[in-house]
């Protein structure tokens, strides 16, 4: 190949770089909407978790209790007309936890859902009782019952579909779990958005 074919090839090739997606372009901000995409977005899944982590902590009825509310979180039931998501609406929970632990550290007290911790013991602790098959250990995993949640942290998205919008309603709700408090939501909080389908 000679110098001005392996020229030409160089400069193609450069060129062709010039419409290079950039970081920008491919990592476009979260708190920003896309035109590409519809219905809800990483934008209001954080301005829903951020509206509901200030609201819970702002609350005046749970600041002025004198002990941390030790609570669990639950789940988001999906009320939406297109069930069949691309994601889990229940990331909306788990960055209003994450949320919450940063910004609500000696007034709230996070603890792992029942479920899901007995599973993490189970694969994780050791000498629980059973033989090397699993068997005859009874109970295996679960251990001392530790902290026990005051309150259930879950959800509910419903939708309205209309025409050519959608409107979400994204409600929040602390439900008692025990004592006096028991099946009592102590706080509810939602978030509203009409977006393009």
């Amino acid at each position: 190949m000679n110098g001005s074919i392996k020229w030409a090839l160089s400069a193609a090739m450069l060129l062709g770089g010039v419409g290079c997606k950039t970081y920008e372009t491919e990592r476009p901000p979260v708190d920003s909407l896309d035109n590409r995409d519809t219905g809800l977005q990483s934008k209001d899944l954080i301005n829903a978790t951020d509206k509901m982590a200030a609201s819970i902590l702002g609350d005046p009825d749970i600041n002025a209790r004198q002990t941390r509310m030790i609570i669990v979180v639950d789940h988001i039931t999906d009320g939406t007309v297109n069930t069949g998501h691309r994601f889990n609406l229940d990331i909306f929970l788990a960055r209003l936890k994450v949320t919450l632990q940063q910004k609500g550290r000696g007034r709230i007290t996070l603890v792992a859902n029942r479920d899901e911790l007995h599973a993490l013991q189970s694969r994780e602790l050791e000498g629980t009782g059973g033989d090397e098959m699993g068997q005859g250990g009874g109970n295996k995993g679960a251990g001392p019952a530790g902290l026990q949640p005051d309150y259930a942290l879950n959800g509910k998205i419903s939708e309205l579909n209309g025409g050519g919008t959608s409107y979400f309603f994204c409600e929040f709700n602390l439900t008692g779990l025990k004592g006096t408090d028991a099946r009592q939501i102590v706080w509810s909080d939602a978030y509203e958005v009409k977006t393009d389908k």
